[in-house]
C-alpha cells in the first residue's frame, strides 16, 4: 500500500511537471523576450501569406493536440499499469482490428488533407498568375558568401545576360573591352589567363554581365553587393534568382518568401507586398517611457532598434541653431548644451541613460520600417551575417525612383510552369 502511494505521488508529480513544461517555461520565456508575438509567425505582409499562415495554423494545431493526447495517456497508463505486488501478471490478447484500423485511416487521411491544401497555397506562389502582369516590378538578386547582390533593371524592366564569366580561350574581353594588355584571355598563357580573369572580375565585372546585351543597357548593376533591396507595395514584385558560388536560400519572413538561388540556374518567384515602410513606421511609433526603454534594451538577445522622433512640441526639445531640426540636450540652458540625440536617430541603452539623467521621462518612437532578407541555407562560416534590408515604397514612388517613370506598353506571355532555366537566354 505505501508504494501504490508513493506511485501514486510519482505519477502526479509527473503530471504537474508536463503542466508546467507546456505553460510556465513558454510564459517565462514569453515575459523575457516581449510577449508571445515573438512566439509566432512574424506579421505577414503579402497577399498570398494567409494561404501559408493558415495552414501552418491547422498543421500546428492538430499536431499539438495529438501530442498532449499521446502524453497524458502515456502518463495514465504510466501510473495505472505499475508495478504493484497485489497485481496479477499481464495476460496476451489479441489485438482490436477496428481501433488498429481507425488510429491508421484517421492520420492518413488527415495528412491526405494537408497534402492536398499545401499543394493549393504551393501552386498559388509558385504558379502566380501575377507572373503574366506586364506592370510586375523584376529585381535580379544574385546570392554571393556573405552578401546580397541586387540588380534592377532600369526603366526598360527588362535585365540583361549576367554570370557570363570570360574564359581562357575567349579571344577578346566583354564589350571588347582591352585588360591586362591584350584583347582576350586567349593571348595570355592559360595560368596568366586564370590570374588576368579573376582580377577582371573582382575589378571590372563581378557578376559576370554580358555587356553587349540591350536588354541590360540601363541595369543598375554596378553597386550591387551588399545593398538593400527595395520593392513597390500592391504590385507584383518578380525576384530572379541566381548565385555566384554555392547554393543560398532566399528567404523574406514577413513576405512569406522563400526560394533557393542555384548557382547556374535563375529561379523566379513573384508575390505582391501590402504594406510600405512608411507605414510601418507610422503603425510601429508610440509613447515609450524610459524605464521601458531600459527593460527592452536590458532583454537578451539582439538590440531592437527604436528611432526617436523629436519636433517642436516634444517636451525638453532643443532647436538646432545651424539645422532646422529638434534635437533633445543636456542642460538645454547652458551655453553650449552637448546633443544626446537628434530626430529619427536609433535609441540606444547609453542615450536611455543620458536622458533619463537630462529628466526626460517619456519619449516618441519608431521602429524603422524594413524588414529583413536572409539566408536559409548553410552557406559558409559567414552564413549568419548574409543579410539585407528590404524597404517597400509606394508603387508610383517606386516607379520614378527604379523605372524612370515607365509604364508598361505591351503584356506577356503567362508563366505555366515554374521558371528554373539557365541563366543564359
Amino acid at each position: 500500500m505505501i508504494r501504490s502511494k508513493s506511485a501514486l505521488s510519482v505519477g502526479s508529480l509527473a503530471v504537474a511537471l508536463f503542466v508546467v513544461l507546456l505553460t510556465g517555461v513558454p510564459a517565462l520565456a514569453a515575459d523575457l523576450r516581449g510577449g508571445w508575438g515573438d512566439w509566432w509567425l512574424p506579421p505577414d505582409r503579402s497577399t498570398h501569406g494567409h494561404g501559408i499562415d493558415a495552414l501552418f495554423d491547422v498543421t500546428f494545431w492538430i499536431t499539438m493536440v495529438t501530442f498532449v493526447v499521446v502524453e497524458l495517456a502515456l502518463i495514465v497508463f504510466l501510473i495505472k499499469y505499475r508495478h504493484r505486488p497485489d497485481k496479477k501478471k499481464a495476460v496476451f490478447i489479441h489485438g482490436n482490428t477496428r481501433l488498429e484500423m481507425a488510429w491508421t485511416l484517421a492520420p492518413a487521411l488527415i495528412l491526405a488533407g494537408l497534402a492536398i491544401a499545401n499543394k493549393g497555397v504551393w501552386d498559388r506562389l509558385r504558379f502566380n498568375p501575377e507572373a503574366a502582369n506586364p506592370d510586375k516590378a523584376t529585381i535580379l538578386v544574385i546570392g554571393q558568401q556573405f552578401k546580397w547582390n541586387v540588380v534592377y533593371p532600369g526603366p526598360d524592366n527588362k535585365l540583361g545576360r549576367y554570370m557570363m564569366f570570360p574564359k581562357p580561350t575567349d579571344l577578346k574581353w566583354p564589350g571588347g573591352i582591352k585588360f591586362s594588355g591584350v584583347a582576350g584571355p586567349s593571348q595570355l598563357k592559360y595560368a596568366d589567363a586564370v590570374k588576368a580573369i579573376n582580377s577582371y572580375i573582382d575589378t571590372v565585372n563581378h557578376l559576370g554581365k554580358d555587356l553587349d546585351d540591350p536588354d541590360g543597357k540601363d541595369d543598375d548593376w554596378q553597386g550591387a553587393l551588399a545593398r538593400e533591396l527595395v520593392i513597390p507595395a500592391d504590385r507584383p514584385t518578380e525576384i530572379q534568382l541566381s548565385s555566384r558560388d554555392v547554393i543560398h536560400s532566399f528567404f523574406l519572413p514577413n513576405h512569406r518568401v522563400k526560394l533557393d538561388a542555384v548557382p547556374g540556374m535563375r529561379g523566379r518567384i513573384v508575390f505582391t507586398a501590402t504594406m510600405t515602410s512608411k507605414e510601418r513606421e507610422l503603425v510601429s511609433r508610440r509613447q515609450y517611457k524610459i524605464e521601458e526603454l531600459e527593460k527592452i534594451f536590458a532583454r537578451p538577445g539582439p538590440p531592437l532598434e527604436i528611432n526617436v522622433v523629436i519636433n517642436k512640441d516634444t517636451p525638453g526639445a532643443v532647436k538646432d541653431p545651424k539645422k532646422d531640426e529638434y534635437l533633445y540636450a543636456e542642460d538645454a540652458k547652458a551655453a553650449k548644451p552637448k546633443t544626446i540625440i537628434r530626430n529619427q536617430q536609433p535609441l540606444t541603452p547609453q542615450r536611455v541613460e543620458q536622458l533619463k539623467k537630462a529628466g526626460v521621462t517619456e519619449v516618441a518612437a519608431y521602429e524603422p520600417g524594413y524588414w529583413e532578407l536572409i539566408c536559409e541555407e548553410l552557406c559558409g562560416m559567414g552564413h549568419n551575417t548574409m543579410t539585407a534590408r528590404v524597404f517597400v515604397l509606394e508603387s508610383e514612388e517606386y516607379r520614378q525612383k527604379f523605372q524612370g517613370g515607365a509604364r508598361p506598353t505591351a503584356p506577356t506571355a503567362p508563366t505555366t510552369q515554374p521558371n528554373n532555366i539557365a541563366l543564359a537566354k
